[in-house]
């Protein structure tokens, strides 16, 4: 059985089920893995159902400061004095940690998966120290939103240091894998072996559930909310506007209609703020984050589906949530966007709507609620045929059919 080493900045029963999903079905397709990420805060462990299927290690980092930007100016700064330029002290810790815990082992290839850039450095140097190949796995980078990372100050200059930095090692690696075709397109300037290898769904969480009516017109919102600066950001003000509108008309009830969010601490701060500006309290309700084997539940006893994206200034942001939402065959509600990828995606999948205002979106909950009025139920027609292909147990398969290829070819070249 051949051995993968993933070195990554987050993994179960922290966030990025990502990888977690692919560590889920490795062994299924011949091969397993040791993982080594950094440990985060337990508020956020919330995939603990993807625990155990390899050896997994979080490492303790140290905190400088309690400012997060302080702290992390500190972390990258104070590496180039422990291992060079651009690298971080957590690098320098990573390293030094794999190092030590996997002198008698082997391995066959080493992936890092990473939503910005670390652990980029510390995983290519481990890649030439055992002269195996590496592959990049990126969730997200830099340039899919210009606002997430200053680009100002000693901040911007740390984000140009690390483009460029990220750039020469993707350009090293054996290949790239990505989540949208926006991130495959910017991503193979630096490497024309890049791969497009969806966020997905877990078929043994999210199915298609048969329709059943329920007490109330439900809308179910999953996951983080509070935006970040850049303008139109998971922007559910259109949605919450046209809820006021449609309460000032007399035309919803909050005894029948409701609007469920399950989310994280600063998400609902920000929401609690916004759904007072605009007086409906009693239809939109805020609950905690949920663990992810509890929500294929939530989302069978609703009616309506809610994504919300960002619209403008955001390039490639391919929310997981679109594929679980659509494996339920429940229908989705996109806003405020019309164009993008999530709404080609879903009209391809015939899951659902998009729209990028007011109007619109008020007609579609006038609409959708009287049906909902009639029957208990909103009809949704999904083409399970086209949306079965987001399945993590397919993308594994993907994942592993490139990890093969440069096994292969790394053997040769060592016969050559």
């Amino acid at each position: 059985m051949k051995q993968a080493l993933l070195i990554v900045d987050h993994f179960p029963p922290s966030f990025a089920p990502r990888m977690g999903y692919l560590a889920k079905y490795l062994k299924t397709l011949g091969w397993t893995a040791q993982v080594f990420s950094i440990r985060h805060p337990s508020k956020i462990n919330k995939f603990d159902n993807l625990v155990g299927y390899v050896d997994a290690e979080e490492v303790a980092m140290p905190t400088y400061c309690n400012h997060h930007g302080a702290n992390r100016l500190i972390i990258e700064l104070g590496g180039r004095f422990l291992g060079g330029r651009t690298w971080s002290i957590h690098d320098q810790k990573m390293y030094k940690h794999v190092m030590k815990n996997i002198a008698d082992k082997k391995f066959d290839i080493i992936v890092c998966s990473t939503a910005s850039f670390f652990p980029l450095n510390c995983a290519y140097k481990l890649s030439k120290k055992l002269n195996i190949p590496i592959v990049l796995d990126f969730r997200d980078i830099y340039e899919q939103d210009p606002y997430v990372y200053s680009t100002k100050g000693l901040g911007g200059l740390l984000r140009k240091t690390q483009i460029k930095q990220r750039n020469k090692i993707i350009g090293k690696s054996y290949a790239t894998t990505t989540v949208s075709e926006w991130h495959r397109e910017y991503l193979s300037q630096y490497n024309p072996n890049t791969h497009l290898i969806y966020n997905g769904f877990d078929e043994e969480l999210f199915s298609p559930r048969d329709e059943a009516p329920t007490h109330q017109f439900s809308i179910t919102y999953t996951g983080s909310v509070a935006p970040t600066d850049c303008i139109g950001s998971r922007d559910p003000e259109l949605f919450f506007k046209a809820i006021q509108s449609l309460h000032a008309e007399g035309k919803i009830d909050p005894k029948t209609f409701c609007v469920n969010f399950y989310t994280d601490n600063v998400s609902q701060v920000y929401l609690a703020k916004t759904i007072a500006k605009y007086n409906i309290e009693s239809y939109v309700h805020i609950h905690d984050w949920v663990s992810s084997k509890e929500i294929p539940d939530i989302l069978a006893h609703s009616n309506v589906l809610l994504i919300l994206v960002a619209a403008q200034n955001t390039h490639g942001v391919m929310t997981t949530k679109l594929y679980e939402y659509m494996a339920m065959k429940r229908q989705v509600l996109c806003v405020p966007e019309t164009n993008g990828p999530i709404g080609k995606i879903i009209a391809q999948a015939q899951a659902g709507y998009t729209f990028d205002n007011q109007t619109d979106i008020q007609n579609y909950l006038e609409e959708s609620y009287n049906k909902w009025k009639k029957s208990g139920m909103v009809p949704c027609v999904t083409d399970w045929d086209y949306v079965k292909q987001f399945s993590r147990q397919l993308q594994a398969k993907q994942f592993v059919e490139i990890f093969e290829k440069a096994v292969s070819e790394n053997l040769k070249e060592k016969q050559n």
